[in-house]
């Protein structure tokens, strides 16, 4: 045992480790050691005093010339290349490593199409859409991502089909009329591609792509007024929109009308020329190929993330958001799912640090503010909160949400209650919903108006009569002497 102890010295004293404490070696062994030590130490004294004169007396080799081979390092685009494909690689192994845990989930199929997609290989991206499709038939992204494929590669019959799909599982969804009345319309089927846009028009109004789709479908059926209308309103949506310009320089030049034909075809010109410019400054390097790369690597740990926090497993979904925020500390979507997971497992604090982060990165956003009211609440930081609910009033003046809530936290805190009724008002004056008819009938109950307490208790109960709450309070209200 002892002999293997030696051994094993010797070899770290020849890989060049010190050892404080030596092992145990026979006893002549120590008197070589401080022999063999004192030679080194002689020799290295007799190299410094040779080599450092010598190095001070020829300071120009101290550092290569520019010309040299040594300083010509390599560019910053290649380590930023090298960057790029560490990270797509980062990405592709997690994706696979997502899809080997959850094989037969809709969730890990749709990651996969994803990030197939945002790399530009559509074939592969189809692949997984249609298997998540086989899991789950009522995937609205999977139907829809397929359908506008289909458009882009000009396969305009399978692109109504698919995109049709989509828009029975959500008949709601915008712009889905407008991909459909695009497909329609390079198929030549200009009348049927009129009837969806009208239909996507009455439903979303202020859509500038409609607008502009159903312009360009009324032209080529030589509608000509029409067509000005609704160019003329995609410009009042969306004043930049160039070829809406183009559009209405057309219409006019087929009318005969010369000057308007020549002002749009000018402000056309200029959108253009401002639009290449931009362009044109923009700097194609790597570094922006590395933001785009690593904002899509962030997507799919997100989307990963979802998945393990929706089997369970908490641990694993916090890695990855972890993961996530490192790529990019200013992710505000990083850092709203880090506070989700760590205020629903019961970490308030560490939630609360989150949206705080999330408030010095966007200061304008009422949203961060309002998190950070209703957590503070719960750790009963009751003068944050309260801040924090005057922030979101401040900078969200005419939405009830502020109003709302500093008007609940008054009431759960039994502190200015009488605030708290005129909050519930002023919410109330900007959106008469059952929830806000609730907040004022509990203000008012709390204020020792009975009858407005009931008066809005029953609106509350009209507008939600399900809720059995609203009923069983209303109730007691009612009961009381």
């Amino acid at each position: 045992m002892r002999q293997r102890k030696n051994t094993k010295g010797r070899k770290r004293k020849k890989s060049g480790r010190l050892h404080t404490t030596p092992p145990p070696a026979p006893r002549r062994a120590p008197w070589a050691l401080i022999s063999g030590l004192i030679v080194c130490l002689v020799i290295a004294g007799v190299f410094l005093s040779w080599f450092l004169p010598a190095a001070s007396a020829r300071p120009e080799e101290a550092e290569p010339s520019s010309d040299s081979p040594e300083a010509q390092a390599a560019p910053a685009e290649s380590t930023l290349e090298e960057e790029v494909a560490a990270l797509k690689k980062e990405e592709m192994d997690l994706a696979r490593h997502v899809l080997g845990e959850f094989p037969e989930s809709e969730g890990s199929c749709m990651l996969m199409g994803d990030l197939y997609a945002r790399h530009g290989d559509s074939t592969e991206a189809v692949k997984f859409w249609e298997k998540s499709v086989e899991i789950n038939p009522k995937n609205f992204y999977a139907w829809r991502n397929m359908g506008r494929i289909a458009l882009e590669k000009e396969q305009f019959d399978q692109a109504v089909k698919l995109l049709r799909t989509a828009l029975e599982i959500r008949p709601d969804a915008a712009e889905l009329r407008s991909d459909i009345g695009k497909a329609l319309m390079d198929s030549g089927k200009y009348g049927e591609a009129i009837t969806e846009l009208e239909r996507e028009i009455d439903v979303f109004p202020s859509s500038f792509t409609a607008h502009f789709q159903l312009a360009e479908a009324y032209r080529r059926q030589k509608e000509y007024d029409k067509a000005i209308e609704h160019y003329e309103q995609t410009i009042r949506l969306e004043p930049e929109h160039r070829h809406a310009h183009y559009g209405l320089a057309m219409v006019h030049a087929r009318m005969g009308q010369r000057d308007k034909a020549q002002a749009h075809l000018a402000v056309f010109r200029k959108l253009r020329d401002k639009v290449d410019s931009v362009y044109s400054m923009r700097q194609r390097s790597y570094r922006e190929d590395l933001a785009s790369v690593r904002a899509s690597v962030i997507k799919t740990y997100l989307d990963a993330e979802r998945l393990y926090r929706d089997s369970g497993r908490t641990a694993k979904a916090e890695e990855l958001l972890n993961r996530a925020y490192g790529l990019d500390p200013n992710n505000t979507r990083c850092l709203e799912r880090l506070a989700s997971l760590y205020y629903t497992s019961r970490r308030a604090a560490k939630a609360l640090e989150c949206f705080e982060k999330i408030a010095r990165i966007d200061p304008n956003n009422p949203i961060s503010y309002l998190n950070i009211g209703h957590v503070a609440t719960r750790l009963k930081l009751f003068e944050k909160a309260e801040r924090a609910f005057r922030k979101t009033i401040a900078l969200a003046p005419n939405n009830p949400v502020g109003y709302r809530e500093l008007a609940r936290f008054y009431l759960r805190t039994n502190t200015n209650v009488v605030q708290a009724h005129g909050l519930a008002q002023k919410a109330i004056g900007l959106e008469k919903s059952a929830e806000t008819y609730f907040l004022l009938g509990w203000a008012a109950d709390v204020n020792g108006d009975r009858a407005g307490a009931l008066q809005a208790m029953e609106q509350a109960i009209k507008l939600q009569p399900s809720n059995r709450e609203y009923r069983r309070i209303y109730e007691r209200i009612k009961q009381r002497d």
